[in-house]
């Protein structure tokens, strides 16, 4: 029987028999993930079954980010909230009919993908998990209890680094893999962690403390000072605290003005007190005009992602080597080692690869925030973006680390790169001194010294050289 028309039911109670027919389907029952795991089949669905949700709670997670598995249907038996039935496909289904038309559709979509390749990470795996889906909806869950409030539990379950997954749908989205279906809300964020569990409060303008209080001022008109009433009293006559001068008449010699406030800390009177945005998670605080604005869309497929799901972006391909573009890691690693066949063939002159590598993310993160921090890194990539020549290649390999492929680079060129480096860090400065702090390595290839050369250990070898002591410069 064809594998797609197996399933795998994952059940605490087992029942008498290893093997059930369920709509028309060969079922095989273990008692949890890794007793499958074990079995070696390749089921097109998942039935998980139990009374107890911390169960089905494991159970789908250890599914979906099982990198062999992470696409299959999966339907629920038993009362779970609302996180594990996103990252599942619904609970099961009242018939065995629509559940065979679940597995029809799952497995007509999983002919069409052209071959799985060794790329299993988890924005690829994202989009073929919405193509075996029909008209699948990425959506937001609201959640107060978690740090932003909205999330997208499907693509945290497929995550298996904890990286940020807006992060990587920014990616998609830019790369014209998805497409925004619907704008869900809006809401402003953390500058420091991103939470957007915030608090809002009235603080002084002039110290910054919350001790403030409303009170009726008054206006003397010869030296101008405006004060709390009871600071002109003088028994029950009103007297300037400054100038002296006896205040008989409202409209010539004072007058009171709207309704101010009063700092009890340092005697400041002002209007309105300054808003200030306070962090419930992290606990930092900082004006209004800081806060991170985050736009919560619903997301699906768009058709190029349909051809990517399935092995085949023709129509992203010229796109990818548009110049001065940041190109996906496979395509630059591909143009890497074609470069270094040419050179093994003295088709061409030589050229170098550059490695560049953020030493201070973490401090950065403390002193100006997650926010703040992601925003420096990537006005500092767009910048070395601009700055390089047309036949130049360029791969960000995660938020620390840029590798460079430079045609025909020669001294003088490695030495113009170091120069830009060192400009775009003093543009990147920040008060306090603070800002990116970038260490450079590079590697210049000839026939001569390309020939025992592949592009995966010339790449691990110049990361590694950037986090010791060789002949690597720092450039801020």
């Amino acid at each position: 029987m064809d594998a797609s028309h197996e399933l795998v039911i994952l059940s605490q109670t087992r029942p008498r028999c290893a093997q059930l027919v369920v709509a028309g389907c060969t079922a095989h029952c273990h008692g949890d993930y890794g007793e499958f795991r074990q079995s070696g089949l390749s089921p097109g669905a998942f039935i998980v079954k139990s009374d107890d949700p911390v169960y089905i709670r494991d159970s789908l997670q250890q599914l979906r980010r099982d990198p062999d598995h992470a696409t299959a249907l999966a339907f629920i038996d038993g009362a779970v909230d609302d996180v594990d039935l996103a990252v599942s496909d619904g609970k099961l289904p009242a018939t065995s009919q629509v559940l065979l038309e679940h597995l029809e559709q799952w497995r007509s979509r999983s002919r069409a993908i052209r071959g799985r390749n060794d790329n299993r990470r988890p924005d690829a795996m994202l989009l073929e998990y919405m193509w075996l889906r029909p008209d699948f909806v990425l959506e937001p869950l609201a959640q107060w209890q978690h740090a932003r409030r909205y999330r997208y539990p499907v693509l945290e379950a497929l995550d298996r680094s904890d990286s940020d997954p807006d992060t990587w749908l920014q990616r998609l989205d830019k790369a014209g893999l998805i497409e925004r279906t619907a704008l869900r809300d809006r809401q402003r964020e953390c500058d420091y962690c991103s939470s957007a569990h915030l608090s809002f409060i009235d603080v002084c303008p002039n110290c910054r403390s919350i001790e403030i209080d409303q009170h009726t001022a008054l206006h003397c008109f010869t030296c101008g000072l405006i004060a709390p009433e009871q600071r002109f009293m003088r028994g029950d006559q009103r007297q300037c605290p400054k100038c002296g001068t006896r205040l008989r008449h409202i409209g010539s010699d004072y007058d009171r003005p709207l309704e101010t406030n009063v700092c009890s800390s340092c005697d400041h009177v002002f209007v309105e007190g300054e808003v200030e945005a306070r962090c419930a998670v992290c606990r930092h605080s900082m004006p209004t005009t800081r806060l991170r604005l985050r736009k919560i869309h619903a997301w699906r497929l768009s058709s190029t992602g349909c051809l990517a799901a399935q092995g085949d972006a023709p129509g992203q391909t010229p796109m990818l080597f548009e110049p001065r573009q940041y190109l996906p890691w496979p395509h630059f690693l591909g143009s890497l080692e074609w470069s270094l066949k040419m050179t093994r063939h003295g088709s061409t002159a030589g050229f170098a690869v550059a490695a560049l590598h953020l030493e201070n993310l973490e401090q950065l993160n403390r002193t100006l925030g997650v926010g703040r921090t992601a925003d420096l890194l990537e006005a500092c990539a767009e910048r070395l973006r601009e700055s390089l020549a047309e036949v130049d290649l360029a791969v960000r390999a995660d938020l620390e680390t840029i590798f460079l492929l430079l045609p025909g680079a020669d001294r003088k060129r490695l030495a113009a790169l170091h120069r830009t480096m060192q400009q775009l860090t003093a543009q990147a400065m920040q008060e306090n001194a603070v800002g990116p702090a970038w260490r450079l390595a590079e590697h210049s290839l000839t026939a001569r010294n390309a020939r025992n050369e592949d592009a995966r250990g010339l790449l691990q070898r110049l990361r590694a050289s950037l986090s010791g002591d060789g002949a690597d410069r720092q450039v801020a």
